[in-house]
């Protein structure tokens, strides 16, 4: 297979990830809204790909390991992901969409690890990343312009029903389509160890206790993740609010993909950043372009500086999350580094993302009103102060000066 036919199937694996992604998640909070649910019941729907993280990416990150190459279990993971899709758009109580989202998390959380393993195995450069990754960007836009059209068209031609819940349909039939794809048209990934050992998965733990500069990114990453479901959870409401920034559902989605059209570009100078600044300061910035973000949307006006301040989160989201990949790449020994990557998706998507799903639908209970109506301010400011909290831990507790060279083992 020529470098080029590898580049073109890992950009359109991550294509169809984040296609498979933005689909089931932009509107769902709009969704269970309409079905009438609470802040507290749509933070534990949302909550169920932290509950799967706590479990299934550190199997699947063993299992790529020691027994089965990485593409075969991604294209496993996204056929078992169809028709639970399908099945969660069929539940209208709390209770049952809990259940099938659930059941549908702990064989999507998995494959979004073991990507990031696909890729770094066949790009020998793991700075340059960021070209091919470029592509699940342009994924999560292409479906979230989509779904905003497809919005519109239902506006215009039923404004009396509500189709919020087609993104479940929609994120159902691309998964088919992506796990056929991964079975049949990527690169052949091999497991990383051939000695076979009954406690490996526990590998990626291990490297904490090992690793200090492992340990520090591990902390500084559970600290951000906690404050990322106040966008994932609360961005399309905030926006859709009449007492937030008061736009149509059609609006609020194309809105948020602002900060998509921007990470692309973001992506594509997440090379020279590492190459010049190094991994910690990379991730730093994206830490600090969040708690910036954070800010303008508790800050809430005017109305076209918050919608503006979308933007950052395309250059947060690229330099801290795709740089903690690189990092993670460069710290972990060749042999472990599907553990270590799956760890990162157990705190990112698990523990850091459970305690940001409580918290956010607390907050958006704590600060309802009477009347109904949000004060915004205060539950933005919670993770504004979160991400400037990251970024103090990354400068005081991160010492190393050698951030030239990224790759550099132990250099984060």
């Amino acid at each position: 297979m020529s470098p080029r036919s590898v580049v073109v199937r890992l950009s359109a694996m991550y294509f169809l990830q984040f296609a498979v992604f933005g689909a089931q998640t932009i509107l769902l909070g709009g969704h269970m809204r309409q079905m009438g649910f609470s802040g507290t019941q749509i933070s534990w729907v949302y909550g169920t790909g932290a509950l799967a993280a706590l479990v299934s990416p550190v199997i699947a990150g063993w299992l790529a390991d020691h027994f089965l190459p990485t593409q075969r279990i991604m294209g496993l993971c996204y056929l078992a992901c169809a028709p639970v899709l399908w099945w969660s758009y069929q539940q209208t109580s709390f209770l049952s969409l809990w259940a099938t989202m659930l059941l549908f998390q702990f064989v999507h959380v998995p494959t979004m690890g073991l990507s990031n393993v696909v890729a770094l195995y066949h790009q020998p450069d793991s700075r340059r990343i960021g070209f091919v990754r470029a592509w699940g960007t342009v994924g999560w836009v292409a479906i979230s312009w989509a779904l905003s059209l497809h919005l519109n068209f239902w506006e215009a031609w039923q404004p009396q029903r509500s189709h919020l819940g087609d993104g479940l349909l929609i994120s159902g039939s691309l998964a088919l389509l992506t796990g056929l794809f991964c079975l049949t048209l990527l690169p052949h990934t091999p497991p990383g160890q051939t000695v076979r050992q009954p406690l490996a998965f526990l590998d990626g733990f291990r490297l904490l206790s090992e690793s200090r500069p492992f340990l520090v990114l591990f902390v500084v990453c559970l600290v951000v993740a906690a404050m990322r479901p106040f966008f994932y959870n609360l961005g399309f409401l905030f926006f859709s609010d009449p007492h937030g920034i008061g736009l149509s559902s059609s609006l609020s989605t194309a809105t948020m993909s602002i900060g998509q059209v921007v990470e692309i570009g973001a992506m594509l100078a997440l090379a020279a950043s590492l190459r010049v600044l190094g991994s910690r300061w990379t991730i730093l910035l994206g830490a600090a372009a969040l708690s910036l973000r954070f800010g303008v949307f508790s800050h809430g006006e005017p109305a076209w500086l918050v919608v503006a301040a979308q933007s950052l989160h395309g250059i947060g989201f690229t330099f801290f999350s795709i740089g903690c990949v690189v990092a993670v790449e460069a710290l972990a020994p060749r042999q472990r580094r599907a553990s270590a990557q799956s760890l990162l998706v157990f705190v990112n998507s698990g523990l850091g993302a459970l305690a940001g799903h409580w918290l956010t639908g607390m907050a958006y209970d704590r600060y309802e009103s009477v009347d109904g109506a949000h004060d915004w301010g205060a539950i933005f400011l919670i993770p504004t102060v979160g991400c400037a909290l990251a970024c103090a831990l990354l400068v005081l507790l991160v010492r190393d000066d050698r951030t030239a060279q990224p790759a550099r083992r132990g250099n984060v």
